[in-house]
């Protein structure tokens, strides 16, 4: 079943209403969409047609790239396969994943290009790590913006109180997200929707203060609903990016903006060729202590269920490149940082 969220057009303040039902939004389902963004279906084109190229390499290839800026598969999942992009210098970390696949020096003169199923991929150019810091740029911004939008939901001047000295060292990174199905799994005999579905991704929350999506046309996102039982899709939507709450920020709230458990997943019958999609993460810096300030505790009846810690602290707690274990799947700040007898 398809879950209808509200839409926010981002680009001019958001009215009263609007700002209440975004904070039923992030309340009930943690999740809504955004219009009007600023990031534009040729940039997506463009990081698309690239990454491509990248993912069609050998994985002998792809691993040269290190293991912070590539997640292969069988970590996280058998179908899926990214390559992280880090902030704030966006460029560098990009060009450090260009520059594993040269032997060569990489200057703003030097352009080289490897063919990859016929398509010619301009892996050395130095376009390629501007694309990459213009799209991270883009995406720190937004999320600016949407944080301020979410602060404001709240009312008594949430916003202006704390977005400077909470948010304001916020750093972000993305994910260029590849699923694809393994030829012995595609032909597999199976009766029922049920067997005609693949986990992509299994279920987790994300480790970020919000999370922003870009799904291609294929979809498979899914929420659980609140009594744990449920699951909702969240379609693509034409032009709208997908928002998501982290787990950071649901703690810094004191529970009351939630972090949603969801999953991706790929339909047999449906899925011809890859699925790709866009997750920008935008988070704390690892020294920030996360602890709820009082005015938004109050909102819960004067009981604080979150104990504070630093940011760095549960990222460790979360990350882990053992085999099936990545990012700790299942486990979420509630494990780590609730108070135990406000469960």
């Amino acid at each position: 079943m398809s879950l209808e969220l509200p839409v926010f057009d981002i680009s001019k303040p958001l009215s009263e209403s609007s700002l209440t039902s975004l904070q039923d939004a992030c309340k009930e389902w943690g999740f809504f969409y955004v219009t009007n963004h600023g990031v534009s279906r040729d940039m997506y084109k463009k990081l698309r047609r690239f990454s491509t190229g990248v993912f069609e390499l050998e994985d002998e290839e792809k691993m040269k790239m290190g293991a912070s800026n590539y997640t292969p598969r069988f970590i996280a999942s058998p179908f899926f396969e990214s390559l992280r992009v880090s902030g704030p210098d966006f460029y560098a970390s990009a060009k450090s994943s260009v520059d594993a696949f040269s032997d060569q020096a990489t200057d703003e003169e030097t352009v080289g290009s490897i063919p990859c199923n016929h398509v010619e991929v301009d892996l050395f150019s130095p376009l390629t790590s501007g694309l990459m810091k213009e799209y991270g740029e883009k995406m720190t911004k937004l999320c600016e913006k949407i944080m301020k939008a979410i602060l404001s939901s709240f009312g008594d001047d949430l916003h202006h109180k704390y977005y400077e000295s909470e948010f304001g060292n916020c750093h972000g990174y993305f994910r260029i997200n590849n699923y694809t199905i393994p030829s012995d799994q595609e032909d597999d005999h199976h009766n029922g929707d049920e067997q005609d579905l693949i986990e992509g991704l299994g279920m987790h929350t994300d480790m970020s203060c919000i999370t922003i999506v870009d799904q291609d046309d294929i979809g498979g996102l899914q929420v659980r609903t609140r009594d744990g039982i449920g699951l909702m899709d969240i379609n693509p939507k034409d032009e709208a990016l997908v928002v998501n709450v982290g787990d950071l920020l649901h703690a810094w709230t004191n529970g009351r903006l939630r972090s949603s458990q969801h999953r991706v997943i790929l339909k047999r019958r449906a899925f011809v060729g890859n699925r790709f999609s866009l997750a920008f993460f935008w988070c704390f810096d690892d020294g920030k202590v996360v602890f709820a300030p009082d005015e938004v505790v109050g909102g819960c009846e004067g009981m604080r269920v979150f104990r504070s810690f630093k940011c760095g602290d549960y990222l460790r707690f979360r990350e882990s490149n053992e085999k099936g274990k990545f990012e700790k799947v299942g486990d979420t700040v509630e494990d780590f940082a609730r108070i135990e007898d406000r469960r």
